[in-house]
């Protein structure tokens, strides 16, 4: 692709779109008082070219690990206190879940398209054997891209798969495994975006006295999956320094920009969540790109994923602390030199929350194995849409793990409040964790989670809900898959960190806001101590 044809394709792009954008003139200037200083600069360079051809000759050589299993998400809370925490929300007795009228049947969905995904010790890689998966997927014009630990596949609409490799075949890395993998459909420039960690090199993920972990950024040349891409590769062991770890990172976008975040932990000690910007007008071409860092901010703070009809000046990202909710206005991001932050915003209105505990499965599966729920933090990004931010994550609810969904606003105003916080879980005894959301820019949102019934018998399933029949509230939802069987090796079980649901913008030549179509994809067992993915396209 040549490169100065690039911002021409891109302005001719984001042409078709003005139509479709909101007015939102009316944002107001942040709080001088509350401009956070960026803690650098850092200039990265040029991307290199990855084509389809160099991944295959990558694989027919690596050697991958046998086995591998990902390490918790390290907590961003004294490790001692959280497993405390844990502890006290695991044998509290379960008591009655409030505010549902279990009276009323399911929502019946309407799923367009069912496929399986990745699987544990995927045939086209039988050494690779990973736990957990922690999936995620984005449904382009006309392909559906999952990744997974330690795997990409690219698939066409109704599910044939016509590509697939490792993640280290895709970046053309073999110094260590990698890990919690991110993907993207950019519907305005109609772009795919993949981001993934490596390991601390010679630490096997332990931090040790490292000085190189890298994260990775794939970009797509053109709007397939299975072309060429440009990759970069950061050193983020820059941000914390010798022996650091960079953990759960984050991938969120605006119209003109990305933005990363991530968790720092040092030798010691959590660091606090990093944050940092690009450009797609530089990345997009391959070029390199220079941007501000800040450092020290809330634990696990999410990007969102800014809507492309959206006309807020300001990208908001949003993290969990304690019992409260704290929000960032990232402005200018794609401007080096010129991007701002402003907050931490205290949220009003949040109700009082715990962290979750873990899920027991069905007697089925040895008595007491459990599945790890992990912390309560947010685990996927947000969605941004003019004056409103929805966020997901699961907490304790009377001694169940619950999902709980906020419906922020005030983001134009500066001042961010809750104005619909509900539970959705799929009965009375289920267990409900691993959550994630999506919305449209028409205020039409979904939500897709992992539940499992221990009085009922039911094995971890993937379930969906809507707002079509008003904001959902308790016992709500429908299983789009149910697992054949089950986890019993540990307690708890490593259960994927997160999960995904992205807004279909349809298959035209310009991104649609009407399709009413979301896909999901999550982790389920279909044999024992077996983890595979499965998708599903659901009708609004």
């Amino acid at each position: 692709m040549k490169k100065l044809s690039f911002v021409a394709a891109l302005l001719a792009c984001a042409a078709t779109l003005i139509s479709l954008a909101q007015a939102q003139n009316t944002t107001r200037k942040p709080d001088e008082g509350m401009r956070i200083q960026p803690t650098g600069t850092y200039v990265l360079k040029p991307a290199v070219e990855r084509t389809p051809e160099q991944m295959d000759a990558f694989e027919a050589t690596y050697v991958a690990p046998i086995e591998m299993e990902e390490p918790r998400p390290r907590p961003t809370i004294d490790p001692v206190l959280y497993e405390q925490l844990k502890h006290e929300a695991n044998i509290q007795p379960r008591g009655i879940k409030p505010g549902a009228d279990f009276s009323v049947s399911p929502l019946t969905i309407k799923v367009d398209t069912k496929f399986a995904g990745a699987s544990y010790c995927d045939e086209d890689f039988d050494s690779e054997c990973w736990n957990p998966p922690d999936v995620g997927g984005a449904i382009g014009k006309s392909q559906f891209v999952s990744v997974s630990n330690d795997e990409i596949e690219i698939r066409s609409r109704t599910g044939a798969l016509t590509k697939i490799n490792s993640l280290n075949g895709f970046f053309g890395y073999s110094t260590e495994a990698i890990y919690d993998p991110r993907v993207q459909w950019d519907p305005e420039y109609q772009r795919w975006i993949v981001t993934c960690l490596g390991f601390p090199q010679g630490t096997t993920g332990s931090g040790g006295n490292a000085t190189v972990q890298y994260l990775f950024m794939a970009i797509s040349q053109t709007s397939s999956a299975t072309g060429a891409w440009w990759i970069y590769a950061l050193n983020v062991n820059f941000f914390g320094g010798t022996g650091s770890l960079y953990d759960f990172d984050m991938l969120g976008m605006t119209q003109d920009a990305l933005i990363f975040t991530g968790n720092i932990f040092g030798a010691t000690s959590f660091q606090g969540s990093n944050l940092f910007e690009a450009a797609k007008a530089r990345v997009y071409g391959g070029y390199g790109y220079g941007f501000e860092y800040w450092t020290g901010l809330e634990a696990t703070l999410q990007p969102a994923d800014q809507l492309f009809t959206d006309q807020n000046g300001y990208a908001w990202l949003a993290a969990i602390t304690g019992n409260n909710i704290y929000m960032y206005a990232l402005g200018s991001p794609s401007n080096p030199g010129d991007a701002t932050l402003h907050g931490p915003y205290t949220v009003t209105g949040v109700p009082a929350f715990s962290a979750p505990p873990n899920a027991p499965q069905p007697s089925s599966c040895a008595g007491s194995a459990t599945l790890d729920t992990d912390d309560g933090r947010f685990e996927q990004t947000g969605i941004q849409n003019g004056d409103t931010y929805y966020q997901i994550h699961a907490e304790n609810l009377t001694g169940f793990t619950s999902n709980r969904y906020y419906v922020i606003t005030g983001l134009l105003s500066f001042a961010p409040t809750v104005s619909v916080s509900n539970y959705v879980y799929a009965s009375a005894s289920s267990e409900d964790w691993n959550p994630s959301i999506a919305a449209d820019p028409n205020g039409d949102f979904a939500i897709n989670w992992s539940s499992d019934d221990p009085g009922a018998g039911l094995l971890p399933s993937e379930n969906y809900v809507d707002n079509k029949g008003g904001n959902p509230n308790g016992a709500v939802g429908s299983p789009v898959y149910t697992s054949a069987s089950c986890y019993n090796t540990g307690t708890p079980f490593r259960w994927g960190d997160y999960s995904s649901i992205t807004l279909d913008y349809g298959a035209g030549p310009q991104a649609s806001t009407t399709t009413k179509l979301f896909w999901v994809d999550n982790e389920t067992t279909p044999s024992l101590n077996f983890w595979s993915t499965e998708v599903a396209k659901v009708v609004y």
